[in-house]
């Protein structure tokens, strides 16, 4: 559980479940490195398709698997990481979206928080 979640569970703005079922959400609607990779140009279709086939095979991550092929460096994985995170959505937007908290809720704790 994040930061905000763990405060908004400890003030009662919300329960453990509904955190988890937001998290959740958040990670299904966060952009694959590979779909990132390639809309950067970084790598090619048939490469994303070799570094997914790689993954299936070991418990690598795709950046790491993407390094050792040499389709990517570390440097760029680390702009795929930061990308991805700037277009996750938000825990507090989730939680607004599911119906779990308000809009004016959610502003509340995040004051109470400072």
């Amino acid at each position: 559980m994040n930061h905000l979640g763990k405060y908004l569970v400890q003030h009662h703005y919300a329960r453990p479940d509904q955190i988890v079922r937001a998290l959740d959400r958040q990670k299904e609607l966060q952009t694959p490195q590979g779909k990132l990779a390639i809309e950067f140009r970084m790598i090619t279709m048939n490469q994303l398709f070799d570094i997914l086939n790689h993954g299936a095979e070991t418990n690598l991550r795709f950046g790491e698997i993407a390094v050792a092929l040499g389709y990517l460096t570390q440097e760029q994985v680390q702009v795929l990481l930061e990308e991805q995170r700037n277009r996750r959505p938000r825990l507090g937007q989730l939680l607004i979206e599911m119906g779990i908290m308000t809009e004016e809720q959610l502003n509340g704790a995040l004051q109470n928080s400072s």
